[in-house]
């Protein structure tokens, strides 16, 4: 039966020669890697004293083949050609075939000392910075995520690759940005600056106030693709700084005219104008990458590795991306421009900071640690809505350690919030209520609570309804980690409706089916917007958003393990509201007072709805006598004493509005501006009649508006911003309105 020729092999044998190597020096170890002229791995052995061999397929007989001498792959993968060569492997190229003798293979001695490897551990942590309902902004980690790991080539290797345009170009825009200086260059990722040290920054603090989370099924700008997380600017050396000699350098370098003589200088002056690559877009395609670890962040958001790098050269560049698993998907989180991202000549052992932008990466939420009123052992802390926690309505005093009154950005007793320059502020969308309990629930005695809603005065609660789960961590090794949900509910008990399980202590145990080895937990914060004990889409109330504004009342029960009601007391349990955040996070509570809770034992609080969205309009404009602009947009003046009558509407039905009016002629703001609440009475010239919203000059001329203009056009800009807040320190700007005007005043002819 003949053989098929295909599944036969033959011998490859070297006699390798270490150039420049002493007698009884030690050699590195070594690896011979073989590839078709494609690139496609064929095969690879150890390297033996100074002989190695390999076993090649026969259908490689008479084919040229690329032979690498190289270190280790320090990781149990399928060799690649770029992977050999970031190594530092030394590559022949020759044909091949099963009678060929021993292949001499002299390794130059610069080359092989190259393959002593140092380690260098890589350590980070993964933040993004999100605002806080007080205005404040805060550094939180980022799990559930995966950092890429990548080297950037040397600037030495990638300037010989350079086509001579773009190696011509690179020469003027270094030589322009140096010796003719520019404002400060774009801003660029700290630790991306010059070669001399990177300025790292620190891990961020606990938040001191509840971190902001956008609710399942709000709208997220999408994130476009390659934007940077920036957060300072380096300027880097102006000609009045640099010293002589590289002064002389430069000059040199703008004189310099072959390939050579520019590539060669380029390389000596990289860290002259390094700081000024984020600008240089460019410059982009020609910065190479080999990515060579993906690592896992915890659930601070850290990650480590360690990654190898030749002794006799520098510290690697590295660059990092992230992706973050949301919804079973990993979706790329950050990914900033190589050009701007690049952590050239890292530091071994300092700790990165990669601060993300995206809008849709979901922070970590380091759990409230709270400190309850003495003899509250048991206890159900009624937190917040969205981000502004729940103050309550006390009718006696204050105790201890808590604070008089509700600051900025909390729920206030009458259900409105203030968040940055804002002062009462309705709640509007989808809403997100939360609550915590202390770690003796759930127990047969406490095991469920129901979220319910009235309108006030009312005498009939709903109940709210959403599903809320908790996910939790699921290990199989080697696998990545999946996540699965609890549904906590609703649930029907024993009758009784819209329950929802208090969070367990454990995590449900791995099935049956898991592979043996395979363990569950909890994460150590609330990820996946884990925050949420009930859900209200306000937007969804019967009625539409006109009837349905105003005070509504909430209320949170607790239940036993056969549906029962539980009523606060001693031998029970006690709500807590929080009265103090500390710096840290760390949350004082008090005790709920009798007034604020039901004859069922329900504690209630207030909340305002206002789903009503602004209106804009501005008249067309008048001045005495009867003119008013035509069809064309011209009005007619014959004296610059004229009275011009402005007039716009800024509304919103109850109120809950701010608004901002200008006045520009050409580019020019002629300085007749108003802003203000639509409830304010008065702002400026302009009055604001309550019922109406109608803002009206009073006593502007036509000089007024032309200044030392005869003829001018101008533009009336009208921009209406509601109030209304899903308890995150911002509005919901779908509910604002504008409108633009634009105008002529000619002189009558």
């Amino acid at each position: 039966m003949p053989v098929d020729a295909n599944t036969e092999h033959f011998e490859l044998s070297f006699a390798l020669a270490f150039g420049g190597a002493k007698s009884g020096e030690v050699l590195p170890d070594a690896v011979a890697y073989a590839f078709d002229v494609t690139g496609g791995f064929i095969a690879q052995a150890p390297v033996k004293g100074e002989r190695a061999g390999l076993t090649l397929p026969r259908r490689m007989a008479n084919q040229t083949v690329r032979l690498f001498i190289g270190p280790p792959m320090r990781k149990a993968v399928k060799p690649t050609v770029s992977a050999v060569t970031r190594l530092g492997a030394y590559e022949m190229r020759q044909r091949v075939g099963p009678d060929l003798e021993p292949i001499h293979f002299p390794i130059p001695d610069p080359i092989w000392r190259c393959w002593f490897f140092c380690e260098c551990v890589v350590t980070g942590q993964l933040v993004t910075t999100v605002t806080l309902p007080d205005g404040s902004s805060q550094q939180l980690p980022v799990c559930n995520s995966q950092v890429n790991i990548c080297e950037v080539w040397a600037w030495e290797r990638i300037i010989p690759l350079l086509p001579d345009p773009i190696l011509t170009r690179l020469r003027d825009e270094v030589v322009a940005a140096v010796l003719n200086p520019i404002p400060s260059p774009g801003p660029v990722e700290t630790g991306a600056g010059g070669l001399a040290g990177l300025a790292l920054r620190t891990a961020p603090a606990r938040a001191a106030a509840i971190p902001p989370l956008r609710p399942p099924g709000s709208s997220i700008a999408a994130r476009p693709r390659r934007t940077a997380a920036r957060s300072s600017a380096v300027q880097a050396p102006s000609a009045a700084t640099l010293d002589a000699a590289t002064f002389g350098q430069v000059s040199a370098l703008a004189r310099s005219a072959s390939a050579d003589e520019i590539a060669s200088r380029l390389i000596d002056l990289f860290p002259i104008y390094i700081d000024w690559f984020c600008w240089w877009d460019w410059l982009e395609p020609w910065l190479y990458v080999d990515c060579f670890e993906t690592v896992q962040t915890d659930d601070n958001g850290n990650f480590f590795a360690t990654v190898w790098y030749p002794c006799c050269g520098p510290t690697p560049n590295l660059y990092f991306s992230a992706q973050q698993l949301q919804a079973g998907n990993w979706v790329t989180i950050y990914d900033p421009w190589v050009r701007c991202g690049t952590w050239w000549n890292y530091a071994c052992g300092t700790s990165v900071t990669l601060n993300v932008t995206d809008p849709s990466a979901i922070p970590c939420y380091p759990p409230v640690s709270v400190n309850p009123p003495a003899g509250a052992d048991n206890w159900v802390l009624v937190t917040a809505v969205g981000g502004a926690w729940v103050w309550g309505n006390p009718s006696g005093p204050i105790s201890s350690g808590c604070l008089a009154s509700p600051p900025v950005g909390w729920l206030q007793p009458d259900g409105l919030t203030d968040y940055g320059s804002v002062v009462g502020a309705p709640f509007g969308g989808y809403l997100g209520f939360r609550s915590g309990a202390s770690i003796s629930i759930p127990n047969p005695g406490m095991m469920y609570y129901r979220w319910s809603y009235r309108a006030n005065g009312a005498s009939d609660w709903s109940y709210m309804s959403d599903t809320v789960v908790r996910h939790y961590v699921k290990e199989t090794p080697p696998a990545l980690p999946t996540f699965p949900v609890e549904v906590m509910g609703p649930m029907t008990v024993s009758g009784v409706p819209y329950l929802y399980m208090f969070k367990p202590l454990n995590a449900p145990p791995p099935a049956p089916s898991d592979p043996p080895g395979t363990v569950t937990y909890w994460p150590t914060d609330d990820l996946f917007a884990d925050i949420y004990s009930g859900y209200l889409d306000t937007t969804a109330l019967p009625g539409g958003a006109a009837a349905t504004a105003g005070l509504y009342q909430i209320k949170l029960e607790v239940f036993d393990a056969s549906a029962n009601p539980v009523v606060p007391g001693p031998t029970t349990f006690s709500f807590i509201l929080p009265c103090y955040v500390d710096p840290i996070g760390d949350v004082t509570a008090r005790s709920a007072d009798p007034s604020e809770l039901d004859t069922d034992g329900g504690f209630i609080f207030s909340l305002h709805i206002d789903n009503n969205p602004c209106g804009a309009n501005i008249d067309p404009p008048a001045i005495s006598g009867g003119g008013v602009v035509d069809t064309c947009g011209f009005l007619n003046y014959s004296s610059t004493a004229n009275a011009i009558s402005i007039d716009f509407e800024a509304t919103q039905l109850n109120g809950f509005a701010t608004f901002g009016f200008e006045i520009i002629r050409g580019i020019t703001d002629v300085g007749y501006d108003a802003s203000g609440y639509v409830w304010d009475t008065a702002d400026g010239v302009y009055t604001a009649p309550i019922e109406t919203g109608d803002f009206t000059s009073n006593g502007l001329t036509v000089g007024d508006l032309l200044g030392s203009c005869v003829n001018g056009a101008f533009a009336e800009v009208l921009n209406v911003y509601a109030t209304a807040t899903t308890g995150w320190g911002d509005s919901i700007t779908a509910y604002d309105a504008s409108f633009v005007r634009a105008f002529a005043l000619a002189a009558a002819t």
